[in-house]
């Protein structure tokens, strides 16, 4: 019983969502007629020797409600909060500031509802804020519908809120919409979720794969240039060179730029520049002469 509400602490704008979680918050703590006015505090004799051990009383209850009522909304609205000395009073004082309902916030949700994209935000983060918005919207919409109307009414939203979500999905999520909405019928809002939070899955292990593909790309071919640098003889290897002929591997094609100048080489025979030792006019006089 001493525990506090789990809820969303209520900033003076999201009145609606903050009022659904703690009234189910005190509903689970059989609290509510507090707030209704079905439990109401009931003049009786104390008796000190009988309170011992018994439940607490009717203002230790109140008192208790008041004080997570505080605690889940900002600071600065618990100034406004304290001439209440009821958990009543302190709801309707909340529910009649903050509670809107009028066709100026109905259009500021709609609109709100237009614009939203989904930019660079996760599947989750839209799929949640998205919910959020349509949510509020829808109830304020059916707060005047009749029972029997209802569940008709929340279809034909259903339908509409599936649609406005797959609309408003990034470009790279084209093929996955074009599927669901191609598929007879078309699947729920839940389903859709599903899917696409499996494309996003898809998407980044494949983004993944490709960069580790490219990396490993460069590093096969400054490797295998190495190798070739290490294995073939240094005078067929600057011949190649000499050349600009591509080094010719399996799915590999090594190209080590212009080719070298006549008069950057060197003789390995009379160690004169110009030429190389294949072409050397003295290699045989050179053996002579040892």
């Amino acid at each position: 019983m001493d525990s506090a509400p789990v809820c969303v602490k209520f900033t003076g704008t999201n009145y609606s969502t903050w009022a659904f979680q703690f009234e189910l918050f005190l509903k689970g703590k059989d609290l509510w007629g507090h707030i209704d006015g079905t439990d109401v505090e009931k003049s009786s004799t104390f008796d000190k020797s009988q309170d011992v051990g018994s439940s607490p009383s009717w203002a230790v209850l109140d008192a208790r409600i008041m004080s997570w009522l505080l605690g889940s909304v900002e600071p600065h609205i618990v100034t406004h909060l304290r001439p209440h000395r009821s958990a009543q009073s302190m709801w309707a004082y909340l529910k009649k500031v903050y509670h809107q309902d009028n066709d100026a916030h109905r259009f500021q949700l709609e609109h709100a509802i237009a614009m939203f994209q989904h930019g660079s935000l996760s599947i989750q983060d839209y799929y949640s804020a998205f919910l959020t918005l349509w949510h509020e919207y829808a109830n304020l919409v059916t707060a005047d519908v009749p029972i029997a109307a209802l569940s008709t009414i929340q279809t034909i939203h259903a339908t509409t809120q599936r649609d406005q979500f797959l609309m408003k999905l990034r470009s790279e999520y084209e093929s996955v919409r074009s599927s669901l909405l191609n598929r007879s019928p078309v699947p729920s809002l839940d389903i859709c979720f599903g899917e696409l939070l499996r494309e996003e899955q898809r998407l980044s292990t494949q983004a993944i794969l490709e960069q580790s593909h490219g990396s490993s790309g460069t590093a096969t071919v400054a490797y295998c240039h190495r190798m070739l640098q290490m294995t073939l003889p240094m005078g067929l290897y600057r011949r190649r060179e000499a050349s600009g002929d591509s080094w010719r591997l399996p799915h590999l094609a090594i190209r080590r730029g212009p080719p070298m100048h006549s008069k950057n080489l060197q003789c390995f025979c009379c160690k004169e520049y110009g030429h190389i030792a294949a072409t050397c006019p003295k290699k045989f006089f050179f053996f002579f002469d040892k």
